[in-house]
């Protein structure tokens, strides 16, 4: 779906403008073009963009207590990624966005989403219910995800990221899982068997 057309039926009410309208101001958001290994947000910087994938695939990742970086999701055509909390409330970002191949992304600056939400009342409330059930989906994925075994959080893998996981290369699949790249690797000629 495209974002015009999703954010008018998240705020439609009768002060809705038209979906024609909403398309002519989403048609002046920069599309950026983004190179693979590209980091699109820095962990500590303010999150100034959602980034609506066109083409390509982001990553998310956060630190450990030793500095090393963690996936914890992907997003792929026609998903939106930013750090939410960071975007809305304008603080620093707990999560990095990085680009897993090339991709192409419809950025909405949060200027865009400060005029967009007095055209659209209800959009910074519709932002923030989205925002929480993402929220909560990925706690509940990595919860199911850490009482697996290895095997099955491959399997859950592949059923939700159906789509991708051809695309992604080994080592982000097993940061994602949470395990060492050469595990994966014969758990996956395992499975192949």
């Amino acid at each position: 779906m495209e974002l015009p057309k999703f954010l008018h039926e998240l705020t439609q009410d009768e002060n809705t403008p038209s979906l024609e309208y909403a398309q002519e101001v989403f048609n002046l958001l920069e599309v950026k073009k983004v190179r693979k290994k590209e980091t699109i947000l820095y962990l500590g910087d303010t999150a100034t963009k959602i980034y609506f994938v066109k083409k390509g695939i982001l990553k998310c990742s956060i630190m450990d207590d030793s500095g090393n970086l963690h996936t914890t999701r992907f997003v792929a055509e026609n998903d939106a990624v930013t750090s939410m909390v960071s975007y809305i409330e304008q603080k620093p970002s707990n999560i990095q966005i990085d680009c897993v191949e090339d991709a192409e992304v419809l950025c909405f600056k949060y200027e865009d989403f400060q005029y967009m939400s007095k055209l659209y009342p209800g959009l910074a409330t519709a932002f923030h219910r989205i925002m929480l059930r993402r929220y909560h989906g990925l706690l509940d994925e990595k919860a199911r995800m850490i009482s697996r075994d290895a095997t099955s959080r491959y399997l859950k893998f592949i059923e939700l990221y159906p789509a991708i996981v051809e695309r992604l290369p080994l080592k982000e699949i097993a940061s994602f899982l949470g395990i060492r790249q050469q595990s994966l690797s014969r758990l996956r000629s395992k499975i192949d068997e």
